[in-house]
């Protein structure tokens, strides 16, 4: 059995009580059930600019999601729908700790080694050292 949470956005006239009697179907009685808000939709759906949100958590095997997923097809009054397996669903268990990687602790106050810096030429001293280009004879046509 595995955790998922559910998003569904339903036909604003239907009642929280019809929802719920159509996921306790196939659902298990332990099922967390939220009404979230009601809300102007980016688009219309089936005609309707309006929604509710509803969004449940249960734990329940595979085989009712399926049964779950084709009664919520069937349903006129569910306009959309979305199952998240969270025990799949990739970062949301905790990340390992980031070790925390630093420099050794200097005990004895003494000065880090620094290499010494070879003679390092400027920038005029290395253009001047290159070969200046030849240039192309131009042909006269």
């Amino acid at each position: 059995m595995s955790n998922y949470e559910i998003m569904i956005l339903v036909n604003p006239q239907s009642t929280e009580e019809e929802v719920k009697s159509l996921l306790l179907t196939v659902l298990p009685e332990d099922t967390k059930f939220e009404r979230l808000e009601r809300t102007e939709l980016a688009y219309p759906i089936k005609k309707l600019s309006r929604a509710t949100y509803y969004l449940v958590s249960t734990k329940a095997a595979p085989e009712l999601m399926s049964e779950l997923t084709r009664k919520l097809n069937i349903d006129k009054r569910i306009l959309r729908s979305l199952i998240i397996n969270l025990d799949s669903e990739k970062g949301l268990k905790p990340s390992k700790a980031k070790r925390n990687h630093r420099r050794p602790v200097n005990r004895d106050n003494k000065k880090p080694f620094v290499r010494p810096n070879k003679e390092q030429k400027t920038n005029d001293e290395v253009k001047s050292e290159r070969k200046p280009r030849a240039k192309k004879p131009v042909d006269a046509e």
